[in-house]
């Protein structure tokens, strides 16, 4: 598992989520975490299958654009940590994890090369994040008391996050970037 950096910060932070008090939470990221892990060490069975054939480019038309539209709505206007968007959010999560999990099927994996410098920028923009993040739970008064003297990320965005357009608003975004990343 620790060939696969994005496997060992899935598992830490399903680790301190459940310290603080978030079972549900903390199980889907240590199954991701986990899965990943497991793929990084044993190596995915699909690598020495033939190539599958490609696949037709996915678009996003009206109609995909009126289901979103009524996704966030409908979804925005349940209660946070509710178990009904708990599962609104799963679901489509769950979907994209199974389509990014199968690869992109239009470009082989071999031609797909990071940069070094833009994947160090990234790298290091996320380890500042979750240390900052850890720095301020840890000094909190407990890790399930929430406090504005040390903001956790979840603790700023809770103003946010307290209103039916703002939960709407961010799983607008939230989506965007989730369909942004299966295009790529």
């Amino acid at each position: 598992m620790v060939r696969d950096p994005v496997a060992v910060i899935l598992v830490l932070a399903g680790i301190f989520d459940c310290l603080s008090g978030n079972p549900i939470h903390s199980l889907l990221l240590l199954t991701v975490g986990f899965a990943l892990g497991r793929d990084a060490i044993v190596g995915r069975s699909s690598e020495a299958a033939p190539p599958a054939p490609a696949a037709p480019s996915l678009r996003f038309g009206p109609a995909g654009i009126a289901l979103a539209s009524a996704y966030v709505v409908v979804v925005g206007g349940f209660g946070r940590y509710s178990w009904p968007a708990t599962v609104a959010v799963l679901c489509p999560a769950a979907g994209v994890l199974l389509i990014a999990w199968r690869g992109d099927l239009n470009q082989p994996a071999a031609s797909r090369k990071l940069d070094p410098i833009g994947a160090i920028a990234w790298a290091s923009v996320f380890v500042a994040l979750a240390i900052w993040e850890l720095t301020e739970l840890l000094l909190q008064p407990s890790l399930r008391t929430d406090s504005y003297a040390h903001p956790t990320i979840s603790v700023l965005t809770d103003p946010v996050l307290a209103t039916h357009l703002g939960r709407s608003i961010v799983l607008s975004l939230w989506l965007a970037l989730g369909w942004f990343l299966v295009q790529r």
